[in-house]
């Protein structure tokens, strides 16, 4: 099992979150976020120039699906130009459903399908639950 992790703008999370959906991808964190990039730092008026993005926690079982996530989160945020974000990749040892029990793959999978809209949906760090 792997962890995608991804920090992006946060203008592009609509985008990224449709990319995933579409491919069958539903388990997300969204964590509003500050930060820095590798540009160098700056202060104004002393404060850093930090600035908002959005962090995604995706765990996914296998490389395909690895490969999907960040298809989805590239081709959503790469126009970007500089300060369009990172991602990276951390290795899991283990995943459980607290509600079930469940473990590993049969955890990150639904057990029942859910139906699926394609509506204009907003999504926001609030109603993007993980589990």
């Amino acid at each position: 099992m792997i962890q995608i992790t991804a920090v992006f703008n946060k203008h592009c999370l609509n985008d990224v979150l449709r990319g995933l959906f579409d491919n069958a991808i539903e388990g997300v964190t969204v964590m509003d976020v500050i930060g820095k990039g590798s540009l160098g730092i700056t202060e104004k008026n002393n404060a850093l120039d930090l600035f908002p993005k959005v962090m995604l926690l995706i765990v996914v079982s296998d490389e395909k699906n690895k490969e999907s996530a960040m298809e989805a989160i590239r081709a959503n945020t790469q126009d970007l130009g500089h300060g369009a974000g990172k991602m990276w990749i951390t290795p899991v040892l283990g995943v459980e459903r607290i509600r079930t029990g469940e473990k590993d793959a049969s955890a990150l999978t639904q057990s029942t399908p859910r139906a699926t809209s394609k509506n204009d949906t907003v999504y926001t760090a609030a109603d993007t639950p993980s589990s």
